[in-house]
């Protein structure tokens, strides 16, 4: 009888579904780096605040510029790099024209039930005939080439918020504009439109776009409180309404050098708060309604940081491959680094 529960566990397993539910189970694993690029990553497996860092430098100064569904977009020695770490495949593209981080959207989706595709989408922008308005444009790469979209839109100028990273949601990449207006694209059908929406913000606060199961979302932190709103009626009536009132604890009731808010994955919100002696990632969950710390960092990390959420997917990618253990440029060396950082601690 144990034989036979020990074989169908050792079944279950191998099973992809099985395995990525499992392990994105309650939460998520932290991944960051510096802002303006390092040669030092560092993760935080789920559940566990201590810090784990590449083992030695990488050859190259790295950038992480995205995650989705388990991938991660690396720009290494002037190209991008599309990575599973923990099936350690990955595929370099070359893309000679990168301005901006916040111009660059990753999206990754499920064609069928074991299988995934992704999509890098650069966002361009352009002077219009009217001096008053901006013309956007899409660069698309789905893993073969780079192809330039018909698709264009034209709106009032507003610059992208500085350093906010586009939010993949429901089958379209949005940019968030300092006039709270909101730029739309869906890389599969190249439709795009701009969503009128207002800030109702304080000034000087922290401001970061996300999304749940269900909603866009927008974070307003001050160091008093954090503010989450969800965007209803997004292609009717767009209107941003409040739905949680929480005290910034982390920041509120301590003397800070620093503090930032990092990221939300629908569940969590991370606040970075940072003093003489601590640097500290703190999570508010809000199904349990309390704080917790879900990373200690370590006194070598940049005051900025690009910080993400990991879950692990073991689902094949369409036009990622194996590492080419004959001969590995510095590059691939580089991708290496971070992956068995994050792979060794999925390991089934």
């Amino acid at each position: 009888m144990m034989r036979c529960t020990t074989k169908s566990m050792e079944s279950i397993s191998k099973d992809l579904s099985f395995k990525s539910l499992y392990w994105s189970q309650p939460g998520s694993s932290l991944l960051h780096i510096g802002v303006h690029g390092s040669n030092l990553t560092c993760f935080h497996p789920v559940g566990d605040v201590r810090p784990f860092h590449s083992k030695g430098p990488s050859k190259n100064i790295c950038f992480i510029l995205g995650y989705c569904s388990g991938l991660i977009l690396i720009f290494v020695h002037g190209c991008f790099c599309v990575a599973n770490p923990v099936t350690k495949k990955f595929r370099f593209l070359d893309y000679p024209m990168l301005q901006t981080k916040k111009s660059i959207g990753f999206a990754v989706d499920k064609i069928d039930e074991s299988t995934q595709r992704f999509k890098i989408v650069c966002i361009t922008e352009a002077a219009a005939s009217n001096p008053s308005e901006t013309m956007y444009g899409f660069h698309i790469n789905a893993g073969n080439s780079w192809k330039i979209s018909k698709t264009k839109i034209t709106c009032i100028s507003s610059d992208l918020m500085r350093d906010m990273k586009p939010v993949y949601f429901q089958e379209g990449l949005y940019w968030l504009r300092s006039d709270g207006n909101i730029i739309t694209f869906n890389p599969k059908t190249e439709k795009a439109r701009l969503i009128p929406t207002k800030l109702n913000h304080q000034a000087g606060a922290k401001l970061l776009l996300g999304a749940d199961d269900n909603h866009l979302t927008l974070i307003s932190a001050t160091e008093e409180m954090i503010y989450v709103y969800s965007l209803e009626n997004i292609f009717t009536d767009p209107k941003w309404i409040l739905t949680r009132q929480i005290k910034n604890e982390p920041v509120h009731e301590i003397m800070l050098s620093c503090w930032y808010v990092e990221a939300f994955d629908g569940r969590h919100v991370l606040v970075r708060a940072k003093d003489e002696i601590e640097d500290v990632i703190y999570g508010y969950d809000l199904k349990a309604n309390m704080w917790e710390v879900m990373g200690l960092l370590p006194g070598w990390c940049d005051a900025g940081r690009d910080l993400y959420q990991f879950k692990p997917s073991w689902y094949p990618v369409i036009g990622l491959q194996n590492q080419n253990n004959s001969f590995r440029s510095e590059r691939e060396v580089s991708i290496e680094v971070i992956m068995e950082l994050i792979h060794g601690h999925f390991r089934t």
